[in-house]
């Protein structure tokens, strides 16, 4: 299997964190990046191809938040190589459709328990790439 390439984009730096600790933990060969805003994510994306595997995308951000993000970075000819998780604070069923419209792949609401962020990243990973957990 080819090594999955992961950006979480997220404005906030515990967030960024958190999520990068689980993900590390649970798959230490992921190649992670970070950005700080959508900005900073798609000109990441256009310096450093093919395309991530995998986005973690925050939806209120500084500077191209990440409605704007999903707008601009699905006009990218290979962006549908890319799942875009939205990972969010908010649980607003709006939001959720309007983030699918606009192509997101799936949609979760950030949690705060890491055995359960953890889990849900196995599911997100399982779901969206075959990808499994050869250790916990």
């Amino acid at each position: 299997m080819t090594k999955q390439r992961i950006l979480v984009v997220d404005d906030d730096k515990d967030d960024q964190s958190f999520l990068m600790e689980a993900i590390n933990e649970l798959y230490p060969t992921f190649e992670c990046d970070l950005a700080d805003n959508g900005r900073e994510a798609l000109e990441h994306i256009d310096k450093n191809p093919p395309p991530p595997d995998f986005i973690f995308l925050d939806l209120n951000m500084p500077l191209l938040n990440g409605y704007e993000f999903l707008k601009e970075y699905k006009k990218q000819p290979e962006s549908e190589k890319s799942k875009i998780i939205v990972y969010s604070t908010s649980s607003h069923p709006q939001d959720k459709i309007a983030t699918k419209d606009l192509g997101a792949t799936d949609y979760i609401t950030k949690l705060s328990d890491f055995r359960k962020l953890k889990q849900m990243l196995q599911d997100v990973f399982g779901s969206h790439g075959g990808v499994s957990v050869s250790h916990v």
